[in-house]
């Protein structure tokens, strides 16, 4: 690659996007925004070019001739993502494969030179955004930081990636998933400029060469790379990059489940419960939460695919504890006071993860707030357990887990009804 980016080589860019790139896995829109739209569109074709190693990507320009994108595209069509917004051409008729990569598809920018604030506030983007969730599949859109409608483009996805910046002008209160402050500083090899014979005719693609060692340097090196995020809509947890090398869960049903966000709490992390019982109906599981919910801390119910068919079980699961011997009290209690009925009833487990829905800030009467917003999602018929946290706020957690794929049940539901969960590790104490 011999084009160069403000902050940095292209490549390094984009390497830095592949590192992001399993914490995004759970996700099937977002946009990708900076200041600087070029270094937008490398990241977001670095996290375009690993999430299509498993699953359909579709990378959509909405800045307007992004030479990175353009670059990839074998035709002259000039239909792209306005064309489909505001004038009902078919999606699927305005986005082209890359050559020699499956999966990676490219939708240019259209007949529009300017993207408008139209085109970015349109209501079809949810249903868009909708589709590629029931798929499977992942919408990368890139977009200036600074583009008027921002906002209401980025409610109707899943969130956004910001690139060099550390807000969003445009959407300043709008869910920011990761954020890429600068390219990754493990790619130390020069530039290599290729020199080919000049084209039969004319072709819009340009063809950069990356030398293989580079690609393998990164990897290796990247090992030692983490990058700082944070999760917003200001209340979010601080969040980490999983390594590059680490690889996101699938599942069969196209329930996509990435990494937990906050890597850095995996050693701090309220892994240890009591797992009650496994129903084969969420009734069951439920009345029993509901018949016992005082003397159940941070009680909750797990949808797990369980046996070779992947029958749904339901896991009633109780406490959250960074030690063992504290969920061994638990469990002694709970037989003690026949709750569980008899004495070989009951078992402690590992389950370090769980779904983030919301967070409440420390303030006076903590205990009314954080019951208030229990109270919301109970109106929901939605069940959610706070633990309270090291600076007085308490987030509130569902399900409790131990691998990343087992949350895609719990993870689809949440998602239909309107919410927007993180895998996380959970930490904190029961109330």
């Amino acid at each position: 690659m011999n084009e160069r980016v403000a902050g940095g080589r292209p490549v390094a860019w984009e390497d830095a996007g592949r590192q992001i790139a399993p914490i995004l896995g759970s996700y099937s829109a977002i946009v990708v925004t900076s200041s600087d739209p070029l270094a937008a569109a490398h990241v977001a074709l670095g996290i375009a070019r690993a999430e299509a190693e498993r699953r359909r990507v579709v990378l959509g320009d909405l800045v307007g001739d992004l030479a990175p994108l353009v670059s990839l595209l074998s035709n002259d069509d000039s239909h792209g993502i306005s064309d489909s917004i505001l004038y009902g051409v078919s999606f699927n008729k305005v986005v082209h494969p890359v050559k020699d990569v499956e999966n990676l598809f490219i939708a240019s920018s259209g007949s529009e030179q300017v993207v408008s604030a139209e085109v970015l506030a349109s209501s079809r983007w949810k249903r868009l955004a909708d589709g590629f969730t029931s798929s499977g599949g992942l919408l990368l859109l890139v977009a200036s930081s600074d583009s008027p409608g921002l906002g209401g483009l980025i409610d109707q996805v899943d969130g956004a990636v910001v690139v060099r910046d550390s807000s969003i002008p445009a959407a300043p209160s709008s869910l920011i998933l990761a954020r890429v402050p600068s390219p990754t500083k493990t790619l130390k090899v020069p530039f290599v400029r290729e020199v080919a014979p000049p084209p039969l005719k004319p072709s819009r693609r340009r063809v950069h060469a990356v030398p293989v060692a580079a690609g393998v340097l990164a990897i290796v090196l990247g090992l030692a790379v983490v990058f700082r995020m944070l999760g917003e809509r200001e209340k979010a947890p601080s969040v980490v990059a999983a390594p590059a090398i680490a690889r996101v869960a699938t599942l069969a049903d196209t329930t996509f489940v990435g990494l937990p966000v906050n890597i850095a709490d995996s050693a701090s992390a309220a892994a240890f419960a009591v797992e009650l019982l496994v129903a084969n109906t969420p009734e069951g599981a439920n009345f029993v939460v509901r018949e016992n919910r005082a003397a159940l801390p941070s009680a909750t119910v797990a949808p797990i695919p369980i046996g070779p068919e992947r029958t749904t079980w339901y896991k009633v699961i109780a406490g959250a504890y960074t030690r063992r011997s504290e969920a061994d009290s638990l469990l002694l209690a709970l037989r003690t006071s026949n709750i569980l009925t008899d004495s070989a009833s009951g078992n402690v487990l590992r389950v370090p993860l769980a779904l983030l829905i919301d967070s409440v800030e420390s303030q006076g009467g903590m205990s009314d707030a954080v019951n208030a917003a229990i109270g919301k999602y109970a109106a929901q018929e939605l069940s959610v357990y706070p633990l309270l946290q090291n600076d007085g706020g308490a987030r509130l957690y569902s399900g409790a887990f131990e691998r990343p794929q087992d949350a895609a049940e719990l993870l689809k539901t949440l998602r239909a009804a309107g919410l927007k969960p993180v895998l996380v590790y959970r930490t904190g104490r029961a109330p």
